[in-house]
């Protein structure tokens, strides 16, 4: 009896194990089919979002309606993504700023969403982040995808996470190439937006 406990426990995990491997595959290969440029530091850009949301960006709402303002100005528009799911969990959505800029989200409800969203963040501790980064290093390496300046970017990455900073940024290369420029919002504001801001 006790063997076929164990035999199911283990039969459990390694499904539990596959399972995950499978969608940071799955996360990976949709990054890249929209942005083949990307490089390390954007996938962990992507994966940081989904885990800590936006609450970087707003300590201090005005000034972050002040940058918003800032940004909208900006000449180039690359990225013609509306809307993307974040990192394994989709707890999180990238909403282009085109959106707002197009006049189908009002500014307003922009950074009252960026405020509600980043309450909502689960913030994993340094330990956990550093474990759950790991491997999502780990499947990229099996996978045998060649990034532009990987080891260069996993080294920068790992010496952020040593001294306890989480927060990621796009590499140059992404921002030559796609001039993004969007927002964080949970999802339970995104299937908020569905029926209005974001129907097609």
């Amino acid at each position: 009896m006790l063997k076929a406990v164990n035999l199911f426990l283990l039969s459990a995990l390694l499904l539990s194990c596959s399972s995950k491997e499978r969608q940071i595959r799955e996360f990976v290969k949709h990054e890249l089919a929209h942005y083949p440029g990307a490089g390390l530091a954007d996938l962990y850009k992507s994966y940081f979002q989904d885990a800590y949301g936006p609450g970087h960006l707003i300590p201090d709402t005005t000034q972050a309606g002040a940058y918003l303002d800032q940004e909208l100005k900006e000449p180039l528009w690359g990225d013609t993504l509306k809307w993307q799911a974040l990192g394994t969990r989709h707890d999180f959505y990238r909403i282009n700023l085109s959106l707002v800029k197009e006049g189908r989200i009002p500014r307003k409800v922009l950074l009252e969403a960026m405020v509600k969203s980043a309450s909502l963040a689960r913030k994993p501790d340094i330990a956990d982040w550093r474990e759950e980064w790991a491997e999502v290093v780990g499947v990229i390496r099996k996978m045998g995808i060649v990034l532009p300046g990987f080891e260069e970017e996993e080294k920068a990455i790992e010496e952020r996470l040593v001294q306890g900073e989480v927060t990621g940024h796009h590499s140059r290369q992404f921002v030559e190439l796609y001039h993004p420029h969007y927002r964080i919002i949970h999802r339970t504001v995104f299937e908020e937006w569905k029926n209005t801001y974001l129907k097609e």
